[in-house]
């Protein structure tokens, strides 16, 4: 049985800034050649990561990112989002595995993440199993004990993020040049 190929772009997303959405499209224009389907998956909490926002407001926040895409195949996924518990990514591997063994799973993430992946819950298994579509972060080098890697090419301009995003809002600056227009327009209707 041939299995459906499945890129997973987790994050907190709070809010989706451009590099996010820069991400995103070069998920789906990566997924045309391997014929992938794209789940967005928001972080639940972590034992290093509180997030206050409200689940209906990210929620918001990732539809109005995926309008800023070209794309059909992309779905949110609450798989994370939803769990009353802490968050690990080798248990969010093992439910999915389990609710879809018609699936192979490809991860997004910044080469700075898989440069502390060592330490995570199962982080060796991680970095021996798992198959990555690693972006370049400035900074930062590929792990070379990540064994599945794939080197997705996102240029993402410095400073962005959504910390600065949410230091604007809190700041009453403009933050015009860190979303999208859709983006932009949600979160200017939550001010």
């Amino acid at each position: 049985m041939t299995k459906k190929n499945t890129i997973i772009f987790g994050g907190s997303f709070n809010p989706p800034t451009i590099a996010h959405e820069r991400i995103l499209q070069s998920c789906v224009d990566y997924s045309q050649n391997i014929n992938a389907d794209i789940w967005i998956m928001p972080s639940g909490n972590r034992t290093d990561k509180q997030i206050s926002t409200p689940r209906d407001v990210r929620i918001k926040y990732l539809d109005a990112m995926i309008k800023s895409v070209n794309s059909s195949n992309v779905t949110i996924v609450t798989t994370e989002l939803d769990r009353e518990i802490y968050v690990e990514t080798y248990d969010t591997l093992q439910r999915l595995l389990i609710d879809y063994p018609d699936r192979t799973f490809l991860w997004v993430y910044g080469a700075d993440s898989i440069e502390t992946m060592a330490v995570w819950k199962n982080g060796q298994w991680l970095l021996d199993n798992l198959e990555i579509l690693v972006v370049r972060r400035n900074g930062s080098v590929i792990h070379p004990l990540a064994k599945k890697v794939t080197v997705l090419n996102v240029d993402i301009p410095d400073g962005i993020s959504s910390t600065v995003v949410r230091k604007c809002l809190n700041d009453g600056t403009s933050f015009d040049h860190l979303v999208s227009t859709h983006v932009k327009k949600h979160l200017n209707n939550i001010k």
